[in-house]
């Protein structure tokens, strides 16, 4: 049942929302990465888009032609359904008792964590999907390229930890080539593990006193190199991930037809719930063949 005459004051809704709202890098990770599409209806229940299995063609027309090649006829139809992520935490009557006679807000440490699972699952979903509800992200999504890096000098392994900087270097740059060789498109983002990010600190070689990162820099490969936890362990051997990829709005996006709201709060004595709720459809890619995932680091 709802309360009007609630116990929650406007200070302490204030310093919810306050929390709720408040963006976090870390949090959302995905967000900073791919472009956020938000000018769909919070009410949609699906989104429509055309994937681009191969680039369309031009032809030159001799004069009086009319046969001009439609490039649709390399596009598919796909509809993504979209979906509620939704999070709640509770308010005692006795916590909003103790805030008032100390004349505070209430404390919003559970706003926080409620806001924080929330994100949580708006990127696990951005990179891995949902298998639950039939989701796919970018690291699974139909049509990406999929790269098995060699194994090290001495043929015992995959992993960077056991490759040198120049192994690592030469995994990345089949990546980018295969991302590079698309007409139009360009690598332009690295996403790797935590780990594997330290890996990136190895020295390039014994001749330039440069780790891999700082090569990797002054090569200007990529504009934005960047991890997540979202890539650890998905490998059927439970190996890393990394990504590759062009980061353009025409390749991928996010879909986030709602952000994060506060919803009203109901009251079962002795707590009040609030529950947090956001719309999301995912990532939408439209042009998978710009995306690589490197498998077995």
């Amino acid at each position: 049942m709802f309360k009007q005459d609630s116990l929650i004051r406007p200070q302490d809704l204030n310093a919810i929302d306050n929390t709720v709202y408040e963006i976090n890098r870390d949090e959302l990770k995905a967000r900073t990465i791919f472009n956020v599409k938000s000018d769909v209806p919070e009410g949609a229940e699906t989104y429509s888009y055309d994937v681009i299995k191969r680039s369309g063609a031009a032809k030159v027309l001799a004069p009086g032609a009319e046969d001009i090649p439609l490039v649709d006829a390399d596009m598919e139809r796909h509809t993504e359904q979209i979906y509620s992520i939704a999070a709640a935490f509770r308010l005692s009557v006795q916590e909003l008792r103790q805030a008032q006679a100390a004349g505070r807000p209430v404390e919003s440490t559970k706003a926080a964590t409620a806001r924080r699972a929330v994100s949580e699952k708006e990127n696990k979903i951005a990179w891995t999907g949902d298998k639950n509800h039939n989701i796919l992200g970018v690291t699974n999504a139909g049509g990406i390229q999929t790269l098995a890096v060699d194994q090290n000098s001495a043929g015992s392994s995959t992993k960077w930890k056991n490759k040198t900087g120049r192994e690592i270097v030469a995994d990345l740059r089949k990546a980018r080539a295969a991302v590079n060789k698309l007409p139009g498109h360009t690598a332009d983002t690295l996403v790797v593990t935590p780990d594997n990010m330290s890996e990136l600190e190895k020295e390039y070689n014994q001749y330039t006193g440069q780790t891999v990162l700082q090569y990797l820099n002054s090569q200007s490969w990529f504009s934005r190199i960047d991890f997540t936890s979202d890539l650890e362990g998905q490998g059927e051997g439970g190996e890393n991930w990394f990504l590759v990829f062009d980061s353009s709005p025409d390749v991928v996006e996010l879909l986030i037809p709602m952000d994060i709201k506060r919803h009203q709060q109901e009251y079962k004595f002795p707590n009040y719930k609030i529950p947090l709720e956001e719309r999301t459809g995912g990532v939408i890619i439209r042009y998978p063949m710009a995306i690589v995932r490197g498998d077995g680091v």
